[in-house]
């Protein structure tokens, strides 16, 4: 069996759905693809999705719906791809023009960078060149 040829999804909870709606469109531009008032919002991201739901909503059982439930308390982290440092710089400018606070930027042992934000559920959001992982580029 060959492994997985990647990530198709990444999930994320936030108990307001429309404040993380506002953030992903507002500043990263995403597309919402899918949403369901107090449940989920999804979002289109490159070929990935990003999917938020409500932890309360989406520990809930439901006859209609056989997909397992899921859910978590506290805060995740997931990191959007960057191409190199120009890029991950160009995404710290653009955070601090918007009045968001930079938790912290990374200079990694390869010599690659980070930046991390929280989004409004306290998740930890960060935007990494994919040479951190020797990926290629996006």
């Amino acid at each position: 069996m060959q492994p997985p040829r990647g990530i198709m999804e990444t999930v994320i909870y936030a108990d307001d759905l429309d404040a993380a709606e506002r953030f992903y469109r507002e500043v990263f531009g995403l597309e919402v693809v899918r949403k369901l008032a107090g449940q989920f919002v999804f979002f289109r991201c490159g070929q990935q999705m990003l999917l938020v739901f409500d932890p309360a909503k989406s520990r809930v059982a439901d006859a209609g719906n056989p997909i397992p439930r899921h859910g978590t308390s506290g805060q995740g982290h997931f990191c959007f791809r960057a191409k190199d440092k120009r890029e991950v710089d160009a995404w710290r400018d653009h955070f601090v023009s918007l009045g968001i606070e930079i938790e912290h930027y990374q200079r990694w042992d390869n010599d690659s960078y980070s930046v991390y934000i929280r989004d409004p559920a306290g998740n930890s959001v960060e935007v990494g060149e994919v040479r951190l992982w020797g990926l290629d580029t996006p």
